[in-house]
């Protein structure tokens, strides 16, 4: 793995950070259409379910979006990071069932830098899946 670590605070990816979270998100919301980016994502985790011999979809979605607040057993003393890890487990669920409308709404609800990185994480795993 390549890293470029620096003492100094300072760093790029430090910067980065700084100036999105004061903004709350990143640009162009309007230059990105969401329903696209949940197509594209549903379609690699069935791609991801398939090349696995999986068949739910959905609940790889489930826990790798939980997954990006952080792992359950690691929130424990984390308690703001653990009820929101609750709540949008929750909320992909309808009857105790993962259920796709559900995340659909979730994903049209989260900020666009949380949503692109899932696309990305997506991605990832599925070529990642493809190796195996």
């Amino acid at each position: 793995m390549l890293s470029m670590k620096n003492k100094n605070k300072k760093t790029l990816k430090n910067k980065i950070h700084k100036y999105i979270s004061k903004k709350k998100d990143i640009c162009c919301e309007n230059d990105i259409d969401r329903k696209l980016i949940f197509q594209q994502i549903v379609e690699k985790y069935k791609n991801i379910c398939k090349i696995m011999n999986e068949s739910d979809y959905l609940d790889y979605i489930n826990n790798d979006l939980v997954k990006f607040i952080g792992y359950k057993v690691d929130l424990k003393k984390d308690i703001e990071g653990l009820k929101l890890w609750n709540e949008m487990d929750k909320l992909m669920h309808k009857n105790k069932i993962v259920n796709e409308e559900k995340i659909k709404m979730l994903l049209y609800d989260v900020p666009l830098y949380f949503l692109l990185s899932f696309l990305g994480y997506a991605s990832y795993k599925e070529n990642l899946s493809k190796l195996f």
